[in-house]
């Protein structure tokens, strides 16, 4: 998808916050449980955050695809050699791509990292949802209103009417940057995509994938039609219905993030 190749142009350069050392050392300290390698965990983590983080979540608990620590594949999983081979072939046909040329090695430090953040979860303690509302949400009406512009699509009187009393503060600030439906959330629009071939002949539907080297799309009739790729033939133009998401999420900074979420906040 057009978003999962950005992400991963992206992945080098987007600063999450590592997992800490003394975290780290906690899971290997703790008696009766297999001490986690500190390294493999870290590597796991640059595999999984530019190609799977903008699914799954930058915390692998969920976004536009399932949370990763209740996944049955990853908690059955020893030393990555089952979610390697799951992942090598993907579900297509549930949205899920394949990841093919992921190396065992890969497989077993995303494993790893995958392992610690359901030991994470497994001994958080609970989070006051509230405590992230630090911004002013006057400065955050007129982002919304401005230069975040949210109002060109949105409307606090009537699609976003109610939606601080629907969604707690840490999901609407996780949709701010992925609105991709998840759990409990609104359906997902498709994306779209128009294929224009060499004899000008032009194909258009729901884009179910896209690399390289293929396009995959649902035309109106409800047919699957599949077209190989060379560099720019044929013409492939593909529309989302949430770009002005990820236009916003390459420059909000962390204050309009806080501001537009106290301001969300307070739509009862």
């Amino acid at each position: 998808m057009k978003h999962c190749r950005l992400l991963r142009l992206l992945g080098i350069s987007i600063a999450l916050v590592p997992i800490s050392v003394a975290f780290s050392q906690q899971l290997g300290g703790r008696a009766g449980q297999a001490k986690i390698d500190v390294a493999s965990v870290e590597r796991g983590n640059q595999v999984y955050r530019p190609n799977c983080g903008f699914c799954h979540g930058l915390d692998a608990r969920g976004a536009a695809g399932p949370d990763l620590a209740r996944s049955l594949i990853v908690l059955k999983d020893v030393d990555g050699k089952e979610l390697g081979a799951f992942l090598n072939s993907g579900r297509p046909d549930a949205g899920m791509p394949a990841f093919a040329s992921l190396s065992p090695k890969q497989s077993a430090d995303l494993a790893a990292f995958l392992h610690a953040k359901i030991e994470e979860s497994r001994t958080r303690s609970p989070i006051d949802v509230n405590a992230i509302v630090v911004g002013n949400a006057a400065e955050g009406v007129a982002f919304f209103k401005g230069d975040g512009k949210c109002r060109t699509c949105h409307n606090p009187d009537t699609d976003f009417k109610g939606i601080g009393a629907k969604y707690d503060p840490f999901v609407l600030q996780g949709r701010i940057i992925n609105p991709r439906g998840g759990r409990d959330g609104p359906s997902i629009k498709p994306s779209t995509v128009r294929v224009t071939l060499p004899s000008g002949e032009t194909v258009a539907g729901r884009l179910v994938a896209v690399d390289d080297f293929s396009v995959t799309l649902i035309d109106g009739s409800g047919v699957r039609r599949s077209f190989f790729r060379d560099n720019e033939v044929p013409k492939v133009e593909i529309t989302d219905p949430y770009q002005a998401h990820m236009d916003n999420f390459l420059k909000i900074t962390d204050k309009q993030m806080h501001d537009l979420t106290a301001y969300l906040v307070t739509l009862k």
